[in-house]
This record gives structure tokens, sequence and C-alpha cells, in this order.
């Protein structure tokens, strides 16, 4: 499946609202990862205990296919980094896409069946012309994180297709930028980490709370740790500072924003 999206071009008249170079496959060499637990795989057994299939159809084609979902009650947690949780042995992430096999439509799962009829006639003009003849019969139930990585660019060409909300643009970006974090590729984490600022911060800018089922003050401290990340403090010590002292915040976001703001405070 693999490279499936290299040869985006101007010429297919996608009319994309991102750089082509982001939906080609690019993996770069992975770093050494600082806690161990993380990689540590799990049995083949135990993987598939883990997952189920379920015949869906696809609101663009029409077509049916089997879709693997995750036992989300048989997951372990091993620990949460900030807003992402981390499961041992395993990365749920890789399928929360739901993909037809057919005409190659893909969205985040919870998005699946929100498509207007206009959205859908765009789809099987382009889409599906320019990928079908190319789309596997089937995916494997099990999936690696790589394939989970093509198939998160799969949706974000979808999204851009179907002019989807800034909103769900961002959310695919950063889960791709976990997806590489977690490939210790550093490399593609920055790249997709300035991508998914650059889109939530124009989705912040201009629409309506809560975006893509977000507050707006998850969506401070996501701005707060690409800020930081990207080296760009004052951004972030400014989105802190306002979920410190927004009295309607949980405690956990709270902890984490003040937690952070010390980080940056000693840094300096």
């Amino acid at each position: 499946m693999y490279g499936l999206l290299d040869n985006l071009n101007d010429d297919l008249g996608l009319e994309l609202d991102l750089p082509y170079q982001i939906f080609a496959t690019s993996f770069n060499e992975p770093e050494v990862m600082e806690d161990e637990e993380e990689t540590q795989e799990i049995s083949p057994e135990g993987v598939t205990a883990l997952l189920y299939t379920k015949e869906i159809e696809c609101p663009v084609c029409r077509a049916k296919f089997n879709h693997t979902l995750v036992r989300e009650s048989k997951l372990r947690l091993s620990h949460m980094e900030e807003l992402r949780p981390v499961y041992k042995g395993f990365e749920p992430l890789c399928y929360d896409v739901t993909m037809c096999t057919t005409c190659g439509y893909a969205t985040l799962k919870d998005r699946f069946d929100v498509v207007a009829e206009r959205q859908r006639e765009t789809l099987l003009t382009k889409l599906r012309f320019n990928y079908a003849n190319f789309m596997p019969a089937n995916f494997p139930v099990e999936m690696d994180i790589k394939m989970g990585v093509e198939r998160y660019k799969y949706a974000m060409l979808t999204a851009c297709m179907k002019k989807a909300s800034l909103g769900e643009k961002a959310m695919i970006l950063v889960k791709l930028s976990w997806l590489y974090k977690a490939l210790g590729d550093m490399t593609n984490t920055q790249l997709f980490t300035r991508h998914a600022n650059e889109v939530l911060t124009q989705a912040y800018q201009s629409e309506r709370f809560p975006i893509f089922g977000m507050s707006e003050s998850t969506v401070h401290f996501l701005l707060a740790r690409f800020a930081v990340d990207l080296n760009d403090h004052p951004t972030a010590l400014r989105f802190l500072s306002q979920i410190i002292v927004d009295k309607n915040v949980n405690s956990r976001l709270r902890d984490l924003a003040r937690n952070m703001k010390e980080e940056i405070n000693e840094s300096k």
C-alpha cells in the first residue's frame, strides 16, 4: 500500500490546501526510544484479541467492506503523554481511520458517514477515478504504524477534497505527528507538528468551539505544546496562562499547563 500518493501533483486538479509533499510516503531513521516499554511487542495472539472486524458500507461508492476496530476495553494503558494515551505493546491510533477498499475514501472513523451529496459527487469523480485501480482487495487485520501513517494521509486527501473543517484537518495532522513520534522519526514529527500548528491556529481564529469536539482549553493546550516544540515560548506561555486562570478548566489540564510553564521558565 505504501507510496500510492507519492505522485500527487497539480495535473490531477485536486485543489489541495496543503503541500503535495506531505502526502508522499516518507520515513526517516528512528531515533533511540528512551522508554523501551513503548516499543515492546505483544504476541500475535494478543493483538488478535484486541481487534474485531465489522462490515460497513461506503457512503461514497456504496460498496461494502470489512473494517477492523479495536476492543478498547482490552487495552492496557502504559502512561499518558499529556493528551495522548500510550498503551502497552499496541498503537490503536493505526485503526482510527476508516478506508474504503473500493474507492479509497478515508476519514477518521467517527466522521466516515458524514458526507454531503455535493461532496460525494466530487469524491466519486476525483478520488475514485485516480485511485480505485490501486486499492487492495482487503487491508490486513493487523496494521503496523507505517501503514497507519499511509491511511491518515488518505484521510487528509479526502478531507481536502470534500473541504472538511480546519478542525478535522488539524486533528489528522496531530495524530500523524503522534504516529511519527511513535516510530522515532523526529524529522517528520517536527514537520507534521508544524503543519498541525498552522492548521489548528487557522481553525482557532475562524471556527466556533468546540473545534472538532475540542474545548477552547484543549485547543489552547495543543497550541501551547506545538509552540514549545517549535521553540516559540512567548506564544506557549500566553496560551498556558489562559488555561491556568480559567476557572472552568479541569484540574488535570490545569496541572499539565502549570508543569509545561515551569519547564519553559526553567529552560530560560
